[in-house]
Protein backbone atom coordinates (compact mmCIF):
# COMPACT_ATOMS: atom_id res chain seq x y z
CA UNK A 1 0.00 0.00 0.00
CA UNK A 2 2.94 2.61 0.94
CA UNK A 3 6.42 2.87 -1.05
CA UNK A 4 8.48 4.18 1.79
CA UNK A 5 9.26 1.59 4.16
CA UNK A 6 9.53 1.14 8.22
CA UNK A 7 12.75 1.56 10.15
CA UNK A 8 11.78 0.55 13.68
CA UNK A 9 12.61 -1.92 15.85
CA UNK A 10 12.31 -3.01 19.09
CA UNK A 11 13.10 -5.90 21.73
CA UNK A 12 10.24 -8.25 21.88
CA UNK A 13 10.06 -8.11 25.70
CA UNK A 14 9.41 -4.68 25.22
CA UNK A 15 6.47 -5.24 23.12
CA UNK A 16 5.09 -7.92 25.43
CA UNK A 17 5.56 -5.53 28.52
CA UNK A 18 3.34 -2.84 26.22
CA UNK A 19 0.97 -5.13 24.76
CA UNK A 20 -0.59 -5.02 28.76
CA UNK A 21 -1.08 -8.56 28.98
CA UNK A 22 -2.58 -9.87 26.02
CA UNK A 23 0.79 -11.76 25.26
CA UNK A 24 3.31 -13.79 27.49
CA UNK A 25 6.54 -14.69 26.13
CA UNK A 26 6.67 -18.75 25.98
CA UNK A 27 10.55 -18.80 24.28
CA UNK A 28 13.05 -16.06 23.50
CA UNK A 29 13.90 -13.26 25.64
CA UNK A 30 16.56 -11.25 24.03
CA UNK A 31 14.82 -11.14 20.72
CA UNK A 32 14.89 -8.17 18.22
CA UNK A 33 11.15 -7.35 16.41
CA UNK A 34 11.08 -5.61 12.94
CA UNK A 35 7.83 -5.60 12.09
CA UNK A 36 4.48 -7.07 13.23
CA UNK A 37 2.50 -9.08 10.80
CA UNK A 38 -0.79 -11.44 10.16
CA UNK A 39 -0.22 -12.32 6.56
CA UNK A 40 2.86 -14.55 5.78
CA UNK A 41 3.08 -12.84 2.88
CA UNK A 42 4.22 -10.29 4.49
CA UNK A 43 6.80 -11.56 6.90
CA UNK A 44 10.32 -11.01 6.45
CA UNK A 45 14.06 -11.41 8.38
CA UNK A 46 12.85 -9.90 11.93
CA UNK A 47 9.22 -10.13 12.25
CA UNK A 48 6.80 -11.23 14.77
CA UNK A 49 4.04 -13.33 12.92
CA UNK A 50 0.85 -13.35 14.96
CA UNK A 51 -1.57 -16.11 13.60
CA UNK A 52 -4.75 -14.67 13.52
CA UNK A 53 -7.92 -17.00 14.08
CA UNK A 54 -10.37 -15.09 11.60
CA UNK A 55 -13.80 -15.91 10.59
CA UNK A 56 -12.31 -17.02 7.12
CA UNK A 57 -9.18 -18.75 7.72
CA UNK A 58 -6.88 -20.03 10.83
CA UNK A 59 -3.61 -17.79 11.02
CA UNK A 60 -2.11 -20.80 12.35
CA UNK A 61 -1.67 -22.79 9.05
CA UNK A 62 0.43 -20.25 8.26
CA UNK A 63 3.12 -20.53 10.86
CA UNK A 64 5.22 -22.21 9.50
CA UNK A 65 5.29 -20.09 6.27
CA UNK A 66 6.22 -17.49 8.33
CA UNK A 67 9.12 -19.18 9.81
CA UNK A 68 10.56 -19.91 6.63
CA UNK A 69 10.12 -16.44 5.13
CA UNK A 70 12.37 -15.02 8.13
CA UNK A 71 10.05 -14.43 11.27
CA UNK A 72 12.14 -14.00 14.54
CA UNK A 73 8.79 -14.80 16.46
CA UNK A 74 5.10 -16.05 16.36
CA UNK A 75 2.32 -15.48 18.15
CA UNK A 76 0.12 -18.43 18.55
CA UNK A 77 -3.02 -19.13 20.70
CA UNK A 78 -2.40 -20.22 24.42
CA UNK A 79 -3.75 -23.74 23.78
CA UNK A 80 -1.54 -23.92 20.30
CA UNK A 81 1.87 -23.48 21.59
CA UNK A 82 2.49 -27.18 21.74
CA UNK A 83 1.88 -27.14 18.18
CA UNK A 84 4.59 -24.55 17.25
CA UNK A 85 7.20 -26.37 19.85
CA UNK A 86 9.54 -27.34 16.97
CA UNK A 87 9.56 -23.60 16.25
CA UNK A 88 11.16 -22.91 19.71
CA UNK A 89 14.02 -25.19 19.04
CA UNK A 90 15.32 -23.78 16.04
CA UNK A 91 15.83 -20.46 17.92
CA UNK A 92 12.03 -18.83 17.05
CA UNK A 93 10.62 -16.67 19.81
CA UNK A 94 6.92 -18.23 20.83
CA UNK A 95 4.60 -15.58 22.51
CA UNK A 96 1.47 -17.09 23.57
CA UNK A 97 -2.33 -15.19 23.78
CA UNK A 98 -5.43 -15.82 25.36
CA UNK A 99 -6.85 -14.46 21.74
CA UNK A 100 -4.56 -13.60 19.01
CA UNK A 101 -7.17 -11.04 17.49
CA UNK A 102 -6.45 -8.61 20.48
CA UNK A 103 -3.04 -9.65 20.61
CA UNK A 104 -2.35 -8.64 17.30
CA UNK A 105 -4.18 -5.04 17.86
CA UNK A 106 -2.28 -4.66 21.14
CA UNK A 107 1.44 -5.85 19.61
CA UNK A 108 0.38 -3.58 16.51
CA UNK A 109 -0.13 -0.30 18.87
CA UNK A 110 2.43 -0.95 20.89
CA UNK A 111 5.19 -1.40 17.94
CA UNK A 112 4.27 1.76 16.37
CA UNK A 113 4.25 3.90 19.55
CA UNK A 114 0.61 3.77 20.25
CA UNK A 115 0.43 7.20 17.84
CA UNK A 116 -3.92 7.95 18.19
CA UNK A 117 -2.10 9.67 21.71
CA UNK A 118 -0.77 12.39 19.46
CA UNK A 119 -3.86 13.11 18.27
CA UNK A 120 -7.43 13.93 18.17
CA UNK A 121 -9.11 10.93 17.47
CA UNK A 122 -12.96 11.14 16.20
CA UNK A 123 -14.30 7.60 15.22
CA UNK A 124 -18.02 7.80 13.82
CA UNK A 125 -20.04 4.30 13.29
CA UNK A 126 -23.54 3.67 12.22
CA UNK A 127 -25.26 1.60 9.06
CA UNK A 128 -25.18 5.19 7.34
CA UNK A 129 -23.70 8.62 7.23
CA UNK A 130 -20.15 7.91 8.71
CA UNK A 131 -18.79 9.11 5.24
CA UNK A 132 -20.47 12.26 5.24
CA UNK A 133 -19.82 13.66 8.82
CA UNK A 134 -15.98 12.42 8.11
CA UNK A 135 -15.94 14.97 4.96
CA UNK A 136 -17.67 17.27 7.24
CA UNK A 137 -15.27 16.94 10.06
CA UNK A 138 -12.14 17.04 7.63
CA UNK A 139 -13.71 20.53 6.56
CA UNK A 140 -14.42 21.68 9.51
CA UNK A 141 -10.65 20.94 11.44
CA UNK A 142 -8.95 22.56 8.50
CA UNK A 143 -10.76 25.70 9.59
CA UNK A 144 -9.99 25.09 12.39
CA UNK A 145 -6.36 24.82 11.82
CA UNK A 146 -5.43 21.44 12.71
CA UNK A 147 -3.91 19.24 10.00
CA UNK A 148 -6.88 16.20 9.66
CA UNK A 149 -6.26 12.91 8.82
CA UNK A 150 -9.33 10.78 6.78
CA UNK A 151 -9.75 6.90 7.53
CA UNK A 152 -13.20 5.45 5.56
CA UNK A 153 -14.87 3.96 2.99
CA UNK A 154 -13.95 6.28 0.05
CA UNK A 155 -10.67 6.28 0.75
CA UNK A 156 -7.39 7.13 3.39
CA UNK A 157 -5.85 10.81 2.81
CA UNK A 158 -3.73 13.36 4.63
CA UNK A 159 -1.59 15.79 3.57
CA UNK A 160 -2.97 16.49 0.29
CA UNK A 161 -2.32 12.42 -0.31
CA UNK A 162 -5.07 9.53 -1.07
CA UNK A 163 -4.58 5.72 -0.82
CA UNK A 164 -7.31 2.95 -1.84
CA UNK A 165 -9.35 1.95 0.84
CA UNK A 166 -9.69 -2.24 0.72
CA UNK A 167 -11.86 -1.99 3.67
CA UNK A 168 -13.57 1.11 5.50
CA UNK A 169 -11.44 0.30 8.88
CA UNK A 170 -8.20 -1.70 8.14
CA UNK A 171 -7.19 -4.25 10.13
CA UNK A 172 -5.13 -3.68 13.77
CA UNK A 173 -1.78 -3.55 12.37
CA UNK A 174 -2.46 -1.69 9.02
CA UNK A 175 -4.49 0.60 11.29
CA UNK A 176 -1.77 1.68 13.60
CA UNK A 177 0.95 1.59 10.59
CA UNK A 178 -1.50 4.38 8.98
CA UNK A 179 -1.83 6.01 12.35
CA UNK A 180 2.21 6.03 12.84
CA UNK A 181 2.36 7.43 9.36
CA UNK A 182 -0.25 10.34 9.77
CA UNK A 183 1.98 11.07 13.10
CA UNK A 184 5.16 11.62 11.05
CA UNK A 185 3.91 13.40 8.42
CA UNK A 186 2.01 15.99 11.08
CA UNK A 187 -1.56 15.24 11.08
CA UNK A 188 -2.95 16.04 14.03
CA UNK A 189 -6.71 15.03 14.17
CA UNK A 190 -7.92 11.72 12.92
CA UNK A 191 -11.37 11.27 11.71
CA UNK A 192 -12.42 7.50 10.86
CA UNK A 193 -15.20 5.95 10.27
CA UNK A 194 -15.52 2.52 12.64
CA UNK A 195 -17.50 -0.37 10.72
CA UNK A 196 -19.32 -3.21 12.68
CA UNK A 197 -16.85 -5.54 11.43
CA UNK A 198 -14.37 -3.72 12.38
CA UNK A 199 -15.55 -3.33 15.76
CA UNK A 200 -16.58 -6.76 16.51
CA UNK A 201 -13.02 -8.09 14.79
CA UNK A 202 -11.11 -5.60 17.72
CA UNK A 203 -9.75 -3.67 14.62
CA UNK A 204 -10.08 -0.27 16.79
CA UNK A 205 -9.48 -1.73 20.12
CA UNK A 206 -5.78 0.14 21.14
CA UNK A 207 -6.75 3.55 19.37
CA UNK A 208 -7.27 6.62 22.41
CA UNK A 209 -10.36 8.43 21.16
CA UNK A 210 -11.42 11.45 21.85
CA UNK A 211 -15.07 11.61 20.67
CA UNK A 212 -17.66 8.56 19.17
CA UNK A 213 -20.20 9.18 17.00
CA UNK A 214 -23.41 7.05 16.61
CA UNK A 215 -25.26 7.94 13.47
CA UNK A 216 -28.26 5.24 13.11
CA UNK A 217 -28.84 1.88 12.75
CA UNK A 218 -30.90 -0.12 9.93
CA UNK A 219 -30.73 -3.16 8.09
CA UNK A 220 -27.21 -4.42 6.63
CA UNK A 221 -24.57 -6.92 7.62
CA UNK A 222 -26.73 -9.21 8.95
CA UNK A 223 -25.00 -11.76 6.44
CA UNK A 224 -22.07 -11.05 9.26
CA UNK A 225 -23.58 -10.10 12.82
CA UNK A 226 -26.84 -12.79 12.48
CA UNK A 227 -29.17 -10.31 14.24
CA UNK A 228 -29.46 -6.82 15.32
CA UNK A 229 -29.08 -7.70 18.32
CA UNK A 230 -25.61 -8.57 17.97
CA UNK A 231 -25.05 -5.65 15.26
CA UNK A 232 -26.34 -3.57 17.85
CA UNK A 233 -23.87 -4.88 20.29
CA UNK A 234 -21.52 -4.25 17.72
CA UNK A 235 -21.67 -0.51 17.13
CA UNK A 236 -21.76 0.09 20.84
CA UNK A 237 -17.91 -1.25 21.73
CA UNK A 238 -17.02 2.02 20.63
CA UNK A 239 -18.40 3.74 23.11
CA UNK A 240 -16.67 1.04 25.19
CA UNK A 241 -13.50 1.77 23.52
CA UNK A 242 -14.13 5.29 24.11
CA UNK A 243 -14.29 4.84 28.02
CA UNK A 244 -11.06 3.02 27.89
CA UNK A 245 -8.97 6.08 26.60
CA UNK A 246 -7.08 8.01 28.46
CA UNK A 247 -7.77 11.13 26.84
CA UNK A 248 -9.24 14.10 28.38
CA UNK A 249 -12.01 15.86 27.54
CA UNK A 250 -13.71 13.20 25.85
CA UNK A 251 -17.32 13.20 24.32
CA UNK A 252 -19.92 10.85 22.94
CA UNK A 253 -22.99 12.08 20.16
CA UNK A 254 -25.39 9.86 19.57
CA UNK A 255 -28.68 10.30 16.95
CA UNK A 256 -31.78 10.89 19.46
CA UNK A 257 -34.46 10.32 16.32
CA UNK A 258 -32.58 6.54 15.74
CA UNK A 259 -34.35 4.06 18.29
CA UNK A 260 -30.84 2.29 18.54
CA UNK A 261 -29.72 5.70 19.71
CA UNK A 262 -32.15 6.58 22.06
CA UNK A 263 -31.14 2.97 23.62
CA UNK A 264 -27.85 4.26 23.76
CA UNK A 265 -28.82 7.03 25.20
CA UNK A 266 -30.53 5.38 28.25
CA UNK A 267 -27.16 3.97 29.01
CA UNK A 268 -25.07 7.58 29.27
CA UNK A 269 -25.06 7.24 33.15
CA UNK A 270 -22.32 4.31 33.06
CA UNK A 271 -20.52 6.00 30.98
CA UNK A 272 -17.45 8.71 32.67
CA UNK A 273 -17.83 11.24 29.85
CA UNK A 274 -20.57 12.95 28.61
CA UNK A 275 -23.13 11.79 25.82
CA UNK A 276 -24.93 14.27 24.11
CA UNK A 277 -27.60 14.18 21.39
CA UNK A 278 -28.63 15.19 18.17
CA UNK A 279 -31.97 15.28 16.06
CA UNK A 280 -34.71 17.10 14.94
CA UNK A 281 -38.12 15.31 16.28
CA UNK A 282 -37.24 14.09 19.53
CA UNK A 283 -35.80 16.19 22.35
CA UNK A 284 -31.74 16.52 21.98
CA UNK A 285 -28.94 18.61 23.42
CA UNK A 286 -28.31 19.61 19.26
CA UNK A 287 -31.60 20.93 17.41
CA UNK A 288 -32.05 23.10 14.51
CA UNK A 289 -35.66 24.99 14.26
CA UNK A 290 -37.69 22.88 11.98
CA UNK A 291 -39.73 26.18 10.77
CA UNK A 292 -36.17 27.19 9.02
CA UNK A 293 -35.35 23.92 7.62
CA UNK A 294 -34.89 24.37 3.85
CA UNK A 295 -34.37 21.49 1.30
CA UNK A 296 -33.42 22.89 -1.96
CA UNK A 297 -31.94 21.11 -5.90
CA UNK A 298 -28.81 23.98 -4.32
CA UNK A 299 -28.55 23.06 -1.05
CA UNK A 300 -29.78 22.32 2.55
CA UNK A 301 -29.75 25.70 5.45
CA UNK A 302 -31.50 25.99 8.91
CA UNK A 303 -30.98 27.70 11.93
CA UNK A 304 -29.82 26.41 15.36
CA UNK A 305 -32.47 25.85 18.16
CA UNK A 306 -30.25 24.40 20.76
CA UNK A 307 -27.81 24.53 22.86
CA UNK A 308 -27.33 28.11 21.32
CA UNK A 309 -30.65 29.75 19.08
CA UNK A 310 -29.64 31.52 16.21
CA UNK A 311 -26.83 30.07 14.70
CA UNK A 312 -27.13 29.24 10.82
CA UNK A 313 -25.68 26.56 8.91
CA UNK A 314 -25.83 26.39 5.09
CA UNK A 315 -24.85 23.60 3.36
CA UNK A 316 -23.89 22.84 -0.67
CA UNK A 317 -24.88 19.42 -0.05
CA UNK A 318 -28.28 17.94 -0.81
CA UNK A 319 -30.77 15.70 0.87
CA UNK A 320 -32.37 15.69 4.04
CA UNK A 321 -29.89 12.92 5.27
CA UNK A 322 -27.07 15.80 5.52
CA UNK A 323 -28.85 17.64 7.61
CA UNK A 324 -28.62 14.67 10.24
CA UNK A 325 -25.28 14.50 9.43
CA UNK A 326 -24.28 18.04 10.13
CA UNK A 327 -25.78 18.45 13.20
CA UNK A 328 -23.57 15.17 13.87
CA UNK A 329 -20.01 16.80 12.92
CA UNK A 330 -21.56 20.13 14.71
CA UNK A 331 -22.24 18.69 18.10
CA UNK A 332 -18.75 16.72 18.10
CA UNK A 333 -17.22 19.58 16.92
CA UNK A 334 -18.79 22.16 19.54
CA UNK A 335 -17.82 19.43 21.93
CA UNK A 336 -14.27 19.11 21.53
CA UNK A 337 -13.77 23.06 21.61
CA UNK A 338 -14.51 24.29 17.83
CA UNK A 339 -16.29 27.93 17.77
CA UNK A 340 -19.69 28.27 16.11
CA UNK A 341 -18.17 30.46 13.08
CA UNK A 342 -15.37 28.26 12.57
CA UNK A 343 -17.96 25.12 12.33
CA UNK A 344 -20.39 27.09 10.04
CA UNK A 345 -17.37 27.94 8.04
CA UNK A 346 -16.04 24.61 7.86
CA UNK A 347 -19.65 23.01 6.53
CA UNK A 348 -20.04 25.89 3.90
CA UNK A 349 -16.88 24.71 2.39
CA UNK A 350 -17.70 21.12 1.73
CA UNK A 351 -19.91 21.28 -1.69
CA UNK A 352 -19.75 17.96 -2.35
CA UNK A 353 -19.28 14.21 -0.86
CA UNK A 354 -18.03 11.66 -3.90
CA UNK A 355 -21.27 9.51 -4.50
CA UNK A 356 -23.30 11.11 -1.43
CA UNK A 357 -26.38 12.47 -3.49
CA UNK A 358 -23.69 13.71 -5.94
CA UNK A 359 -26.15 15.52 -8.79
CA UNK A 360 -25.54 15.37 -12.75
CA UNK A 361 -27.24 18.01 -14.30
CA UNK A 362 -28.04 18.32 -17.88
CA UNK A 363 -29.10 20.74 -20.50
CA UNK A 364 -32.65 18.56 -21.13
CA UNK A 365 -34.26 20.14 -17.90
CA UNK A 366 -33.29 16.98 -15.56
CA UNK A 367 -31.37 16.38 -13.53
CA UNK A 368 -29.21 12.79 -12.59
CA UNK A 369 -28.56 11.74 -8.93
CA UNK A 370 -25.95 9.38 -8.26
CA UNK A 371 -25.98 7.84 -4.32
CA UNK A 372 -24.27 5.32 -2.83
CA UNK A 373 -27.46 4.16 -0.58
CA UNK A 374 -27.63 0.27 -0.47
CA UNK A 375 -29.23 -0.39 2.22
CA UNK A 376 -33.28 -0.32 3.17
CA UNK A 377 -33.35 2.92 5.21
CA UNK A 378 -30.53 4.76 3.05
CA UNK A 379 -33.16 4.60 0.23
CA UNK A 380 -35.98 5.67 2.05
CA UNK A 381 -34.40 8.29 2.94
CA UNK A 382 -32.56 9.31 -0.30
CA UNK A 383 -35.81 9.00 -2.15
CA UNK A 384 -38.16 11.04 0.36
CA UNK A 385 -35.47 13.72 -0.06
CA UNK A 386 -35.51 13.70 -3.73
CA UNK A 387 -39.57 13.76 -3.77
CA UNK A 388 -39.08 17.14 -1.44
CA UNK A 389 -37.52 18.51 -4.27
CA UNK A 390 -39.33 20.47 -6.99
CA UNK A 391 -40.03 17.38 -9.89
CA UNK A 392 -42.48 16.07 -12.46
CA UNK A 393 -41.24 11.98 -12.05
CA UNK A 394 -39.00 10.06 -10.22
CA UNK A 395 -37.08 7.49 -12.09
CA UNK A 396 -34.97 5.17 -9.69
CA UNK A 397 -31.74 2.61 -10.85
CA UNK A 398 -30.91 0.08 -8.00
CA UNK A 399 -30.00 -3.37 -7.75
CA UNK A 400 -28.62 -5.35 -4.59
CA UNK A 401 -25.24 -6.62 -3.89
CA UNK A 402 -24.59 -10.10 -4.01
CA UNK A 403 -22.88 -12.85 -1.22
CA UNK A 404 -25.06 -10.26 1.30
CA UNK A 405 -28.09 -10.31 3.13
CA UNK A 406 -30.73 -11.86 1.17
CA UNK A 407 -33.07 -10.33 3.35
CA UNK A 408 -33.21 -6.59 2.73
CA UNK A 409 -33.60 -7.46 -1.37
CA UNK A 410 -37.45 -7.25 -1.24
CA UNK A 411 -37.68 -4.49 1.12
CA UNK A 412 -34.85 -2.28 -1.14
CA UNK A 413 -37.16 -3.39 -3.92
CA UNK A 414 -40.86 -2.30 -2.49
CA UNK A 415 -39.03 1.21 -1.06
CA UNK A 416 -37.91 2.01 -4.23
CA UNK A 417 -41.42 1.22 -6.21
CA UNK A 418 -43.04 2.97 -3.72
CA UNK A 419 -41.16 6.38 -3.64
CA UNK A 420 -40.80 6.29 -7.49
CA UNK A 421 -42.68 6.87 -10.45
CA UNK A 422 -40.47 4.37 -12.42
CA UNK A 423 -38.27 1.75 -10.46
CA UNK A 424 -35.59 -0.04 -12.81
CA UNK A 425 -34.51 -3.28 -11.02
CA UNK A 426 -30.70 -3.90 -12.30
CA UNK A 427 -27.84 -5.39 -11.32
CA UNK A 428 -25.16 -4.30 -8.44
CA UNK A 429 -21.92 -6.29 -7.49
CA UNK A 430 -23.24 -9.47 -8.11
CA UNK A 431 -20.40 -11.10 -7.06
CA UNK A 432 -20.50 -14.93 -7.22
CA UNK A 433 -24.61 -14.68 -6.61
CA UNK A 434 -26.29 -15.23 -10.06
CA UNK A 435 -27.60 -11.71 -10.79
CA UNK A 436 -30.84 -12.90 -11.99
CA UNK A 437 -31.21 -14.82 -8.86
CA UNK A 438 -30.87 -11.24 -7.09
CA UNK A 439 -33.35 -9.54 -8.91
CA UNK A 440 -35.74 -12.41 -8.24
CA UNK A 441 -35.34 -11.48 -4.84
CA UNK A 442 -35.76 -7.82 -4.98
CA UNK A 443 -38.85 -8.33 -7.16
CA UNK A 444 -40.39 -10.72 -4.63
CA UNK A 445 -41.01 -7.13 -3.21
CA UNK A 446 -42.80 -5.27 -5.59
CA UNK A 447 -46.24 -4.93 -5.87
CA UNK A 448 -47.10 -2.17 -8.64
CA UNK A 449 -46.62 -2.39 -12.36
CA UNK A 450 -44.42 0.81 -12.03
CA UNK A 451 -41.27 -1.15 -12.51
CA UNK A 452 -39.05 -2.50 -15.28
CA UNK A 453 -36.18 -4.83 -15.09
CA UNK A 454 -32.99 -4.53 -16.76
CA UNK A 455 -30.23 -6.70 -15.78
CA UNK A 456 -27.23 -5.27 -17.42
CA UNK A 457 -26.64 -1.91 -15.46
CA UNK A 458 -25.30 0.41 -18.02
CA UNK A 459 -28.32 -0.57 -20.13
CA UNK A 460 -30.36 0.24 -17.68
CA UNK A 461 -28.48 3.68 -16.65
CA UNK A 462 -28.86 4.35 -20.06
CA UNK A 463 -32.73 3.49 -20.46
CA UNK A 464 -33.53 6.12 -17.68
CA UNK A 465 -31.25 9.05 -19.06
CA UNK A 466 -33.01 8.45 -22.52
CA UNK A 467 -36.83 8.43 -20.87
CA UNK A 468 -35.97 11.45 -19.04
CA UNK A 469 -37.40 14.70 -19.57
CA UNK A 470 -38.14 18.50 -18.17
CA UNK A 471 -38.50 18.55 -14.35
CA UNK A 472 -37.25 14.70 -13.91
CA UNK A 473 -35.12 13.13 -11.37
CA UNK A 474 -33.29 10.08 -12.16
CA UNK A 475 -31.42 8.39 -9.28
CA UNK A 476 -28.89 5.50 -9.74
CA UNK A 477 -28.33 4.30 -6.31
CA UNK A 478 -26.60 1.47 -4.69
CA UNK A 479 -23.01 2.23 -5.77
CA UNK A 480 -22.03 5.86 -5.00
CA UNK A 481 -18.52 6.38 -5.48
CA UNK A 482 -17.12 2.48 -6.42
CA UNK A 483 -15.64 2.91 -9.96
CA UNK A 484 -15.98 -0.83 -10.41
CA UNK A 485 -18.52 -3.76 -10.69
CA UNK A 486 -17.48 -6.71 -9.32
CA UNK A 487 -18.76 -10.03 -11.03
CA UNK A 488 -17.85 -13.36 -9.96
CA UNK A 489 -14.46 -12.76 -8.35
CA UNK A 490 -13.30 -9.99 -10.93
CA UNK A 491 -13.75 -6.53 -10.44
CA UNK A 492 -13.99 -4.30 -13.87
CA UNK A 493 -14.80 -0.68 -14.46
CA UNK A 494 -17.70 0.60 -13.65
CA UNK A 495 -18.83 3.73 -12.57
CA UNK A 496 -22.18 5.06 -12.54
CA UNK A 497 -21.77 8.83 -13.08
CA UNK A 498 -19.22 8.03 -15.70
CA UNK A 499 -21.81 5.94 -17.32
CA UNK A 500 -24.39 8.44 -17.06
CA UNK A 501 -22.41 11.25 -18.49
CA UNK A 502 -21.91 9.31 -21.49
CA UNK A 503 -25.21 8.09 -22.07
CA UNK A 504 -26.28 11.89 -21.51
CA UNK A 505 -23.79 13.00 -24.27
CA UNK A 506 -24.28 10.00 -26.81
Amino acid sequence: MFNNGISIKTGLEELAASAAGAVEIVRGNGTAVTSVEYDSRAVKKGSLFVAVEGYKSDGHRFVHAAAESGAAAICVAADRVDDFASLGERGIAILAAGDTRTALSRLSAAFFGFPSRAMLAIGVTGTNGKTSITYMLEAVMKRHGLNPGVIGTINYRWGGKTWPAPNTTPESRDLQEILWRMKRDGVTAVIMEVSSHALELRRADDIDFDAAVFTNLTRDHLDFHHDFEHYFEAKKRLFLLLESSFKKGRCGIVNADDEYGRELLLLRNQYSYPVMSFGIDHEADYMPDRASIVNAIDGVSYRMERPDAGVSVDLGLLGMFQLYNSLAALAVAHQMGVSYETITQGLADLVTVPGRFDVLKTDRGFVVIVDYAHTVDALLKLLRSVNELAHRRVITVFGCGGDRDRTKRPLMGKVAEENSDLAIVTSDNPRTEDPDLIIRDIVAGLEGKNHEIIPDREEAIGRAVAMAGEGDIVVIAGKGHEDYQIIGTEKIHFDDKEVAARRLAG
